[in-house]
């Protein structure tokens, strides 16, 4: 392949992930089939009015019928093409340039192989600052993530973890929040080991900001990726859909402090399906930090763990259990509170994420937003409203603060 030829390619996968949102499966396949540059060309013949989705849908039928989801084909396209006239690749690849940074895409000699694995969940390419190289530091990775609020328990488990780890060469990656992430990026720091910090938003942007200092370590230690588009906030399906990333990329998963409905559970179920080794640490019976933890232990889904040795030993160990679907006899629902986000739908998930509690937004900028067409966002409002999760106003509609 030649320079230009690479070029146009980088330009138009660096443009679909500004345009879809992570984890979207019907896209990657679609590019798996004819490309990228033909994808987006097609998007943005139907932003610029030149082609309605059904007839792109149509052109495409003869060559995407073994891809999963190709009869939303339609419906998708509608989707991509509401960023499709903003998305301009060549621009994203230039903002990040200017910080030290570059797209990875499958074929570079430095894509991590390990992602593959994810399948049509793959990301058609990585957003990445830092030293480090990701096809080299992700041969052999270790991924710690716990509570945000850790105890000082929690943090000296990470800390002590990670440090070891890294002492015997692992990667140990993270997603750079506070409380053990942040506890397990600093003491790799510390060791003068590799450490990778997957984010929810542009690497561009760190978050939380008040881990500034910490994430301009890990670009010396490490590196910063995201699939996130640069610029583009950190949002809670975001967070959900980056955990996979973090799952894929680690041979074995250790969740350190987990309240019952921690983010890091999910992280959790990411690996599992992956049939990688998840492991975790014991906490206090009296702690409602560790109850996730001991969730994952009871049900013979994480190996209990209490040092790194133990760690390294599920490295190459034995297949995982997968999560149930359903609950499990034994859960005790009455120990939390439920939420009715939960229940929604993805489209109401993603829409309730960008309303705001103290600004109303217009239909066009959520829609915009959440990459979705207008009809499919003010169905999903109207759930939302339905549900109690979002009220209108003169200006727009705005998020509605739950009641505890």
């Amino acid at each position: 392949m030649n320079e230009i030829v690479s070029g146009e390619i980088r330009a138009a996968v660096a443009a679909l992930l500004r345009i879809a949102e992570p984890g979207d499966g019907l896209l990657t396949g679609l590019v798996a089939e004819v490309g990228p540059i033909a994808v987006l060309e097609l998007i943005r013949a139907v932003a610029a009015g030149k082609s309605s989705a059904a007839e792109a849908a149509e052109s495409l039928s003869s060559v995407v019928t073994a891809v999963a989801g190709s009869g939303q084909l339609g419906e998708a396209i509608d989707r991509w093409a509401i960023r499709g006239e903003d998305a301009q690749g060549h621009r994203d690849l230039d903002a990040v340039d200017r910080l030290g940074g570059r797209l990875v895409i499958p074929g570079d000699g430095e894509w991590p192989a390990a992602l593959t694995e994810l399948g049509p969940a793959a990301p058609l390419g990585l957003w990445v600052r830092g030293e480090a190289r990701l096809n080299t530091a992700l041969q052999s990775a270790v991924s710690i993530v716990g509570a945000r609020a850790a105890s000082n328990y929690g943090t000296k488990c990470a800390s002590d973890l990670a440090w070891d780890l890294a002492a015997k060469g692992l990667t140990i990656v993270s997603g750079g929040a506070f409380g053990i992430d942040a506890a397990a990026h600093r003491a790799v720091i510390a060791r003068e080991g590799t450490t990778i910090a997957f984010m929810a938003g542009g690497v561009d942007r760190f978050y939380p900001a008040a881990n500034t200092e910490l994430f301009h370590q890990v670009l010396d230690r490490g590196a910063i990726v995201s699939e996130t588009a640069p610029g583009m906030t950190p949002m809670r399906h975001r967070f959900l859909l980056r955990n996979r990333l973090i799952a894929a990329s680690s041979r074995v998963t250790v969740i350190v402090e987990a309240g019952w409905r921690s983010g890091a559970l999910n992280t959790a179920r990411h690996a599992l399906e992956l049939s990688r080794e998840v492991a975790a640490f014991p906490g206090s019976v009296y702690s409602a930090s560790s109850t996730g933890t001991h969730r994952l232990i009871r049900l013979h889904e994480a190996q209990l763990v209490t040092s790194s040795e133990d760690v390294v030993e599920l490295i190459g160990g034995s297949e995982p259990t997968l999560f149930d679907d359903g609950s499990h006899p034994t859960d005790h629902p009455s120990r939390v509170t439920a939420d009715p986000i939960d229940d929604l739908a993805e489209r109401e998930k993603i829409c309730v994420n960008v309303l705001s509690t103290t600004k109303a937004l217009d239909v066009g900028t959520v829609a915009g937003r959440a990459g979705l067409t207008v009809p499919h966002t003010l169905s999903a409002l109207a759930v939302l409203e339905l549900a109690g999760l979002s009220a209108r106003r003169e200006s727009g509609w705005v998020k509605v603060r739950r009641q505890t």
